[in-house]
């Protein structure tokens, strides 16, 4: 008896042995570490120390060459389209349907959680430093330039995947494939923000920094609150 009414809660609220993110005292560690150097980086930034410009001008000059390809720049208008904070949404939107379709509704509701909280602390970040975008940066690119908001999206994605679908494929050899190509499109992304003349480099970094700090407090918020949220009448029969 008493192991069928297990098996019942576990059909009903997901196994809470079998979590996708279990509880981890190692993320407190690299969220600190996390927080360290994103507070420095946006420290650097908003007081605009020398040495940051003289690293920006290196790696801007690196990026964009002596003359800018037709070619080249139409690409990476694709990439940053793609990557655009509307696209990120869309993205996440799509990744939530599937998994609330397959049953993991709790992780379906963290992926649109992250992505959205993503956001916010995003801007909350751009009002604080407020580092004006490069000269000559195309109108449709306005407000402040830390962190890179596509970047920052994508970052959470990308992030979104790597911690919930990718694990749930069972042939190790695509899952590789599948991390070294969403490190590619990161890649990919954060050039384009800089060749495209939208961002800083350390913009791109600090959206990183940024993204994968509030990952790892997202993480922690699911491994602690996961079970009971699972518990909700509308989630119900979800996997967790």
């Amino acid at each position: 008896m008493s192991n069928t009414y297990e098996r019942v809660v576990e059909l009903m609220y997901g196994n809470e042995d079998y979590m996708l993110m279990e509880r981890d005292p190692n993320r407190l560690v690299k969220l600190i570490v996390s927080l360290c150097f994103t507070t420095l980086l946006s420290i650097s930034v908003a007081f605009n120390f020398d040495y940051l410009q003289f690293l920006d001008s290196i790696f801007t000059t690196a990026i964009q060459g002596s003359a800018p390809t037709p070619g080249l720049e139409h690409f990476y208008s694709v990439i940053t389209f793609l990557a655009s904070p509307k696209m990120d949404i869309f993205w996440v939107f799509i990744i939530a349907f599937f998994l609330w379709g397959f049953k993991y509704k709790v992780p379906a509701l963290w992926a649109l959680g992250t992505i959205v909280g993503g956001d916010v602390i995003g801007a909350v970040v751009k009002q604080l430093v407020r580092r004006h975008r490069p000269p000559l940066h195309l109108g449709v690119d306005n407000g402040y330039s830390f962190p890179s908001g596509h970047v920052l999206g994508f970052f959470l994605v990308a992030g979104v995947l790597w911690i919930i679908v990718l694990p749930l494929i069972e042939r190790a050899s695509i899952r590789v494939v599948m991390k070294v190509l969403l490190v590619i499109v990161l890649a990919l992304v954060m050039l384009s923000r800089v060749y495209l003349n939208a961002h800083y480099p350390t913009d791109t970094v600090g959206a990183c920094l940024v993204g994968y700090s509030w990952l790892l407090v997202a993480e922690m918020l699911y491994a602690s609150y996961a079970p009971q949220v699972a518990r909700y009448r509308f989630v119900v029969h979800t996997k967790i």
